[in-house]
């Protein structure tokens, strides 16, 4: 708490009276080193209770160690501080010891350096340590402000205490960070304080005598100055206990505790020098009572903390924020109301030189857009409106800010730094990089350059602008870097905001590193641990090794880090691993709309691996992208990966060729997830795998085609060995391999194969094998050698003419009358939710542009045997016709010869006098460019005729109407409608399809019923995370819906 208490002092007549009596300035003290070996002898005369030490001393410059003193009081200093003499009233019993420093209560070690200023040093540490102590704020206050701006002249050639506390009682303290110290005196460091907020204010003074007790009793409040002999003995201290007697008093220092124990029972001082942490023990003595002449001069100002308490929430500390974004600023006051307050930012440290905001209303928040001030070390102050003497509060810790410039590169440019303007444009873009502070930008006018940029911060590059940078474009004014050891290297500073856009790097070399192996990588690119981003730029003709060396990543090597590549082309890349891309060490690499064309492998060894792409335990992502014509010596011809996460969606992998196997894609372990992926052309000199080599991989292909393709051993599409996941809605077509030109698959684990259309391969068409695999709904058709030649065929798998809409056209989506309609495996859904097609047009993946399936379908016995059979016509508006047709079967499959009739859209309705006996129909829509739609449910009439229309008031179609929640963990519920009381079937299967659980499998009533699953399986255990069908079987038909069971 504030000391309180009597006290005499006057402080003005004081301050008056030495204005007048500082005459001259301290004189010159000798700058040679101090006599080491006399000092050791003396010391160990003495005893031996400290150590003499050259090491700091040594370290000085001569006019360091000349100014090292600095304590010059004027005459009558002392008549006037007894003037202000406190008497404390002494406790019969202090503590033995304290210690400020150990209490928190102390700022940290400073350094006078060639200034005698240590009076202004110790007096601000003081006054710094008092604010610590009863305002918990840890300041860093002004010397230079003492020194400059006090009215007596005291600054480096000497001082005293009151003259600093003049500045502190009369104007306030100002931060170190706007009145910085310059070792100096006015004019060379002019006053500046009244430009600046004041943090530091006393109300007086006391002078304490020399005397033990009252000096400890008064460090029981803080700490106090006192003066000392600084000479060169003090100056040699090295650490132990100090007990030279001492002869002039020419220095001061600030006493921060004591402890009666210290030096053999004598007791000590504990003094923080103002010499720097080097001196000493780190800055501080042990000084024994009465050595040094210590006790002298001591004074101890007077101070009351302000009455408002602000604490700033540690926000904006937490992570560096971006310039021109929002930020969230929270704080609390305590003490007296607060009306409002005013919020203030220091860029370049705690000198809070940027408004905020002013008057804010004291709710406690702030949105603060943040400047576009680049600064590591910027602080935010928020303090009442009515001023900071009524109360302040700083962040803890710093505000890093990461701004933005704008850099330009141009030959015509002046080459002038920081080239933040075209006409002092920089003539390497290498040297505007690195002239970069914040989120900056650098343009790059159209033009050859040559070196490298190494992108460590966070800076974007965008090149390919004209002249006078108005226009961006690429074909008229490229921006080309050749460069040797990587043209571009970027490293973990660069974080997720770098980028590079708009550059044609070329006839680039890689530089040497030792990861993923020795040898030299990227030959116009390096990544290592950052997330830089790509995007339109050309990779031309670069390669990673020299001659035949070592090299991965003709183009870019990735090392770690998450980088993304969108709309970049990559043509004539060599290396010997990943001809343009090589990827490593757990990095997950992003290419979006990318091109691969005509990279190639730097010699024939089998080992060479990845014509395009070469991945090694790390990720992938190709989306949109487009691989033709590379080629691999060894393996994959466009894509190699070894126990790797690879993903490619939308993709296009065309004419790539490899000689030992997989001429699209080779994965060893790992998984391999493919999306609407057509693979044409590929080919293998020798090995399996035409088009996709696997082993040991977790597949998962959806809705890709792979056709044409050429294996000179097994499988012309597909050669997966020991594969577990999925193969689902592919179509392997026109194939060749001299066994099974469409797909191998033999399964190690779980493995599906199921609603694929596989025909006119050379070899034979489907062969699915393993013990926990399964094959069904496949279509395989007109495959010479075999159609399915599985040990055993599921039994939804057919063999008939898929009847496409244009297969010549390359439309291969079901038309009228095809057996693939609505054929897929239980749980198996397409888009608009009906059971899922075969072939590539089927399942929740397939580009879908099939109609809606029939809703609606309903008979009514209209007399006379005659039926009528009506339905919900189809909302879209190039719809065609319908299809009708009639089984006696309950479950058949729709064909020409089944048809009852075709009814021209927009009639919904069709009357048809069915034979006697039970009939069943199905009705399906047909568009204008001849696709099918999915079938309606089945409607049956029986011998006593048709199936009683639902009362109005009840469902009118059997349907799932919800799963909420979904996804879910443990329990879901599964909403549903029955149009009419009958048998009730609700089941849930898993990817596989296989049954997990039955929920209900008997009579309901009509209505909406809802039911819950809890998440286990038939045998009470819980079902594992993942996808599962909920199914709903009914008299008119089954309804299927998808939810996932997270965990």
């Amino acid at each position: 708490m504030p000391r309180t208490g009597p006290v005499r002092r006057r402080p003005a007549a004081l301050f008056a009276v030495l204005a007048l009596a500082m005459t001259g300035a301290l004189p010159a003290l000798a700058a040679a080193l101090p006599d080491f070996e006399a000092l050791r002898r003396e010391a160990a005369a003495r005893g031996g209770h400290w150590e003499v030490d050259e090491t700091f001393s040594r370290s000085l410059t001569p006019d360091e160690r000349a100014h090292l003193r600095g304590y010059a009081p004027p005459p009558g200093y002392q008549a006037e501080l007894e003037k202000n003499l406190r008497i404390y009233p002494v406790a019969k019993t202090l503590p033995l010891n304290l210690n400020w420093r150990d209490l928190g209560g102390i700022t940290p070690v400073k350094n006078q350096a060639q200034c005698g200023s240590c009076w202004a040093f110790a007096a601000t540490a003081e006054m710094e340590a008092f604010i610590q102590i009863y305002y918990g704020q840890t300041l860093d206050l002004s010397e230079q402000q003492v020194v400059s701006c006090n009215p007596y002249g005291a600054g480096c050639d000497g001082g005293w205490a009151t003259a600093a506390y003049y500045i502190f009682q009369q104007r306030g303290a100002v931060l170190e960070d706007c009145h910085p110290y310059l070792q100096a005196d006015p004019p060379i460091a002019p006053c500046e304080e009244t430009n600046f907020r004041k943090y530091g204010w006393i109300t007086g003074f006391s002078y304490i005598v020399n005397d033990l007790e009252q000096i400890k009793a008064a460090l029981q409040y803080g700490p106090v100055c006192t003066g000392i002999d600084g000479g060169p003995a003090l100056e040699a201290y090295g650490g132990g206990c100090f007990d030279v007697p001492g002869s002039v008093i020419n220095h001061l220092v600030l006493i921060v505790g004591y402890d009666d124990r210290a030096c053999g029972g004598n007791g000590a001082w504990l003094i923080k020098n103002s010499w720097g942490p080097d001196f000493g023990d780190g800055g501080y003595a042990w000084i024994q009572y009465g050595a040094g002449l210590t006790g002298n001069s001591v004074t101890q100002l007077d101070y009351t903390p302000p009455p408002v308490t602000v604490a700033i929430a540690p926000g904006p500390t937490q992570t560096p924020l971006y310039a021109d974004q929002w930020v969230d600023l929270s704080w609390t006051t305590t003490g007296p109301a607060v009306p409002a307050v005013d919020i203030w930012f220091g860029a370049g440290g705690a000198c809070d030189d940027i408004l905020v905001a002013t008057n804010v209303p004291n709710t406690g928040s702030y949105s603060w857009l943040v400047p576009n001030e680049s600064t590591d070390y910027g602080s935010l102050v928020v303090f009442p409106s009515s001023g900071t003497a009524d109360g302040y509060g700083f962040t803890t810790g710093a505000v890093k800010v990461i701004g933005h410039r704008t850099r330009y590169v141009s030959p015509l440019g002046s080459n002038t730094a920081p080239y933040e303007s075209i006409a002092t444009a920089a003539h390497s873009i290498g040297d505007a990089v690195a002239a970069c502070t914040g989120t900056d930008t650098v343009l790059v006018a159209g033009g050859d350059y040559a070196g490298n940029i190494t992108l460590n911060r966070t800076v974007k590059v965008i090149g390919s602008w004209n002249t006078d940078f108005t226009v961006r474009d690429m074909d008229a004014h490229p921006t080309r870097l050749q460069g040797a050891n990587s043209a571009i290297r970027v490293y973990a500073g660069a974080g997720d905001f770098g980028s590079v856009e708009s550059l044609v790097v070329h006839g680039s070399t890689g530089g040497y590193a030792s990861t993923p192996v020795g040898g030299q990588h990227g030959g116009a690119v390096y990544v290592n641990a950052a997330a830089p981003t790509f995007r339109d730029c050309r990779f031309e003709n670069n390669r990673a090794a020299v001659g035949t060396g070592v090299g991965f990543g003709g183009a870019a090597c990735v090392v770690g880090g998450a980088p993304v590549f969108d709309r970049c082309v990559f043509t004539g890349n060599t290396a010997s691993g990943g001809g343009a891309v090589g990827v490593f060490a757990g990095a997950e690499a992003t290419f979006t709309d990318c091109t691969f064309a005509a990279n190639v492998l730097s010699d024939s060894l089998a080992a060479n691996r990845g014509g395009a792409v070469h991945v090694s335990g790390a990720t992938v992502h190709l989306a949109g992208a487009t691989l033709v014509n590379n080629g691999a010596a060894g393996r994959g011809g466009a894509v190699f990966a070894d126990q790797a996460v690879v993903s490619l969606h939308d993709t296009a992998i065309d004419g790539n060729r490899a000689r030992e196997g997989g001429g699209a894609v080779t994965a060893l372990g790992g998984s391999l997830d493919l999306c609407r992926v057509t693979l044409a052309g590929n080919s293998t000199l020798a090995g399996n795998g035409g088009a996709l080599e696997t082993d040991g991989t977790a597949l998962d292909l959806r809705n890709v085609r792979a056709t044409g393709n050429t294996a000179a051993a097994l499988g012309g599409a597909l050669a997966g060995l020991a594969a577990s996941g999925r193969v689902e809605n592919c179509q392997f077509d026109a194939n060749t391999a001299a066994s099974i030109g469409g797909a191998f698959v033999f399964g190690s684990g779980p493995l599906a194969v199921r609603q694929n259309m596989v025909f006119a391969n050379a070899g034979g068409g489907l062969l699915v094998t393993g013990a926990e695999a399964v094959a069904d709904g496949n279509n395989t058709w007109q495959n010479t050698g075999g159609d399915d030649l599985s040990a055993a065929p599921g039994p939804g798998s057919f063999s008939l003419d898929p009847r496409f809409v244009a297969a010549v056209a390359g439309d291969f989506s079901p038309g009228e009358h095809s057996p693939n309609v609505d054929a897929g495996a239980a749980g198996c859904l397409d888009p608009d939710g009906s059971p899922a097609d075969v072939g590539l047009h089927g399942g929740p993946d397939a580009a879908f542009a099939q109609p809606a399936p029939i809703a609606g379908a309903a008979l009514a016995d209209l007399g006379g045997g005659v039926v009528r059979l009506t339905w919900d016509a189809a909302a879209a508006a190039n719809t065609s016709h319908y299809v009708v047709y009639r089984d006696s079967t309950e479950i058949f499959r729709p064909s020409a010869a089944k048809t009852v009739r075709t009814v021209a859209h927009p009639t919904a309705f069709l009357d048809d006098t069915p034979p006697t006996g039970g009939w069943y129909y199905l009705v399906c829509a047909v568009d204008a460019d001849g696709r099918c739609g999915g079938y309606s449910a089945r409607v049956a009439v029986d011998g006593s005729g048709p199936s009683p229309v639902p009362d109005a008031n009840l469902p009118r179609h059997l349907a799932i109407t919800g799963v909420a929640p979904n996804p879910f963990n443990p329990r879901t519920t599964i909403a549903w409608d029955l149009p009419r009381r009958g048998q009730v079937r609700i089941a849930v299967y898993d990817l596989r399809g296989r049954l997990v659980r039955t929920l209900l499998d008997g009579q309901a009533e009509a209505g909406s019923h809802r039911t819950v699953w809890d998440g286990q399986d038939r045998h009470g255990r819980a079902a594992a995370a993942g996808i599962y069908f909920v199914r709903l079987s009914g008299a008119a038909g089954d309804r299927t819906r998808k939810m996932v069971l997270a965990k």
